[in-house]
């Protein structure tokens, strides 16, 4: 049979499968992301006795897969002259190792035939449906799909096999939360350490796989699955690693990593904040690196950017204040600041491309908001100014969409804004501030604003005012829980007024099915970075989301796990947490939605 070598630099390691048919090396072609394609020479001796490979019968159909990619012959022992080539790629030193992953045991069946693979969709196949696109949920996409595909085009010894299987089984039952999974393309992670180039968020997804690792060894329900998952892993990394040992080296380096780098609620570090400054220039400057790493270990730094942020400051005070106070000591002719200091020198320099524009004879039209270009002293001879005309009718600034002779002096600001939908009160405002600054009339009014507002209070007592927006959604309606006591809600708080709540209703719900059930609520938590076990899916559940903001949030659902990553997906929720428990069917689904936003807050 034919033998592939598959080399991966970043990882320095390289595997070999051998004994393979034409029709499963060429499928392992068709689905392998390689950059480099080497044929040994022994693929030119066929049956013919002809060097001209693939031209009679043996390895046609691995010669029309090859010729229509870029490839290059060697000879050899396979093993030593490919890694000899991959070196020279790469400009890697002799001295680099590269460590043989080969995965060797008997009673493997055969891959798939490429047929086959095609005609099921394996493969992606114009006029076939994808089979993962059909057998995976929508949000499984990356790494997950590669996995299972290798799966499929080239299965396991029976034993591997039958530990996946069980591995499956076992998920299937757990009644608690289980992690996210974070997925990492080790490759690209590998070379990112190597060149040092790994930033704070490679290294809170690295910190992720090691605690829900931990997470899973610390679980009664999810440590027989990690166990199980560890031969899965041989498979597919040709790492065989001690069970113990994989646990005890994830713990050490998730507390390592934790000393070093900032995680998410932690702050150490705040952003300079100078009243003469505004506190965006001080945002764009610190916000890409403050609250990465560990203030701890960036002391000398963070003095530093202290220091200069210090001294700008009292620059400013000392040397730009005084100009802007001399500059608004003198009035322009209409009664506002003379000199606009921020537009200044962009003013400049457009008048001087105008100039040089003007001095060698371009043709062109300069379009500009920069309306002090037109008091400053250009040496020009062929420019004119053009301007759109204007007409006063009714009141309004109106244009007249043609181009005159002249200078613009019109804004059609206000009218735009009013066309735009913008509400009265607020262009009735603008045009306050407006005469407040630009006119020597100081008489501004103040108009408050009467849109409609509700006011959401929180757990802990304080308020939000927000726009009162409806909410729609096809199949439940969600609420939000008002209290206007200031306290912490706790989880088994919270947990006891469900019981309370639920429990009666349940028992009436029982007894009408006519069960002998005794009305039991049984809440299962999930944290933040956690999602709900694969045992729930399609079940009715009633679910409290506990809010970053201290509020609660009630809902009912048949998908759970995609109405908590919707939850999550918004703003500010990526760290909610959950409180759900299953119930008999959609329709007491959502009288107990009701019951709890009606009663919760009798219960505190």
């Amino acid at each position: 049979g034919y033998c592939i070598i598959l080399v991966l630099e970043t990882m320095k390691t390289y595997s070999l499968e051998d004994g393979l048919t034409e029709d499963a090396l060429v499928t392992k072609l068709r689905t392998s992301r390689y950059h480099h394609l080497f044929l040994h020479t022994s693929l030119r001796q066929n049956t013919s006795g002809t060097t001209r490979w693939g031209e009679y019968g043996a390895g046609g159909l691995l010669w029309g897969e090859c010729s229509a990619r870029h490839f290059e012959w060697f000879e050899g022992d396979p093993v030593t002259e490919l890694l000899l080539k991959v070196k020279e790629l790469y400009g890697l030193e002799n001295e680099v190792t590269f460590r043989n992953v080969t995965v060797s045991y008997d009673y493997r069946p055969r891959p798939l035939h490429l047929g086959t693979a095609t005609q099921i969709g394996a493969i992606p196949t114009e006029g076939i449906p994808c089979l993962l696109k059909v057998l995976l949920p929508s949000n499984c996409t990356g790494l997950p799909i590669l996995y299972v595909r290798d799966l499929l085009l080239n299965p396991p010894a029976y034993e591997i096999a039958s530990t996946i299987q069980a591995t499956c089984k076992l998920m299937s039952n757990v009644t608690c939360s289980i992690p996210e999974f974070t997925s990492v393309a080790p490759a690209k992670l590998v070379k990112l350490l190597e060149l040092r180039e790994a930033n704070h968020i490679e290294f809170c997804r690295i910190k992720n796989v090691l605690d829900e690792i931990l997470h899973m060894y610390g679980n009664s329900e999810l440590n027989e699955i990690l166990k199980l998952l560890i031969d899965a892993t041989w498979v597919a990394t040709g790492l065989k690693i001690d069970f113990e040992t994989l646990v005890k080296e994830c713990r050490l380096a998730s507390v390592r990593i934790g000393e070093m780098i900032s995680l998410e609620g932690e702050s150490d570090q705040k952003i300079s904040s100078y009243d003469n400054i505004p506190s965006d220039f001080f945002e764009d400057m610190e916000s890409p690196w403050k609250g990465r790493v560990k203030r701890i270990h960036i002391e000398a730094e963070i003095a530093e950017v202290e220091m200069a942020a210090g001294a700008l400051s009292l620059a400013v005070t000392e040397d730009f204040l005084p100009i802007i106070s001399r500059i608004k000591a003198s009035t322009a002719p209409f009664g506002g600041p003379k000199g606009e200091i921020l537009y200044a020198k962009g003013t400049c320099i457009a008048g001087s491309i105008i100039e040089m524009l003007d001095n060698i004879g371009c043709l062109g039209i300069v379009s500009t908001h920069l309306h002090g270009i037109f008091s400053l002293p250009l040496n020009i001879k062929n420019t004119v100014y053009k301007a759109m005309g204007t007409e006063y009718v009714d009141g309004q600034t109106i244009p007249t969409w043609k181009l005159i002779d002249g200078i613009c002096r019109e804004s059609l600001a206000f009218e735009t804004a009013k066309r735009e939908g913008v509400p009265e009160t607020i262009i009735q405002r603008a045009e306050d501030l407006y005469l407040s600054v630009y006119t020597k009339e100081n008489s501004s009014k103040i108009v408050h604003a009467k849109g409609r507002f509700h006011s959401e209070t929180r757990t802990d007592g304080s308020e939000e005012a927000h726009p009162n927006l409806s909410k729609t959604m096809v199949g439940s309606v969600h609420y939000e829980i008002k209290s206007e006591k200031k306290m912490e809600v706790s989880q088994k708080e919270i947990e006891r007024a469900i019981n309370v709540i639920c429990q009666k209703k349940l028992s009436e719900f029982n007894k009408q099915e006519n069960t002998s059930e005794h009305a039991v609520v049984n809440c299962v938590m999930i944290a933040a970075r956690e999602q709900p076990p694969p045992s729930i899916i399609g079940t009715s559940c009633i679910y409290v989301m506990l809010r970053p903001d201290k509020k609660l949030y009630i809902g009912q659902t048949d998908d759970l796990d995609g109405r908590i990553r919707t939850h999550r997906a918004k703003e500010g929720m990526q760290s909610a947490s959950f409180l759900y428990f299953a119930v008999p069917g959609k329709s007491i689904a959502c009288q107990l939605e009701t019951l709890l936003i009606n009663q919760l807050y009798s219960q505190g």
